[in-house]
């Protein structure tokens, strides 16, 4: 338990170090999975395959990945949903940029990190789904409708979005054109930063 919980939440000994970033990013992963998990199913799409995040923040590859079924289709059918997952605690960008950012991460690396997806999902998906999951990539690469992206922005309350969200992202990744590629969640908690540090200290204390 040491071994996998050191690498985010060892607290720092050193009260002049930089604070650990990567605690509020592993927990806004940890919070878009639980939030994900905890969805109901949809008549036009049911959960098939949900990844759990990664061991620690600094791994390369995308955040998550959901695959669905589609109950309706005539035959089996699936689709899926490639996430990156961003925290923004305050300073000098804004949720907007953060949002950007993320969508131009995904439109430059999505191939990779989809294909880095597919061998976890191996693991736990076979049959008609594991040969969906074979698809993977190459229905990332044309812009399949079967294939599509969402971003999570885990942030302080003050900071969310009062109106609107997410109106632009199609500009930021053309390859995704039809209705209903793209997703988007912004989790907002008071003090985000705050939150973090107090989940490091559950998980730390316990161990």
């Amino acid at each position: 338990m040491l071994a996998f919980a050191s690498p985010v939440f060892k607290p720092q000994n050193d009260p002049n170090a930089d604070p650990h970033h990567g605690v509020p990013g592993h927990v806004g992963e940890w919070l878009w999975y639980l939030l994900a998990l905890e969805q109901p199913d949809l008549p036009a799409r049911a959960r098939e395959y949900l990844a759990e995040p990664k061991e620690t923040v600094t791994d390369s590859g995308g955040d998550g990945l959901v695959i669905y079924r589609v109950p309706q289709a005539p035959g089996p059918e699936f689709i899926f949903r490639l996430w990156e997952m961003k925290k923004y605690t305050g300073g000098g960008d804004s949720v907007s940029t953060t949002v950007r950012g993320a969508w131009d991460q995904l439109a430059e690396h999505g191939a990779r990190y989809v294909t880095s997806q597919i061998a976890w999902a191996y693991k736990h998906v076979s049959g008609d789904a594991g040969d969906f999951v074979s698809q993977l990539s190459e229905l990332w690469l044309t812009g399949d409708p079967r294939s599509g992206a969402g971003v999570s922005v885990a942030t302080n309350a003050s900071a969310a979005p009062r109106q609107r969200a997410f109106t632009r992202s199609h500009e930021r990744i053309p390859l995704l054109a039809h209705d209903g590629q793209l997703e988007g969640l912004i989790i907002a908690v008071d003090d985000f930063t705050d939150f973090a540090t107090y989940v490091q200290e559950l998980v730390w204390t316990a161990l």
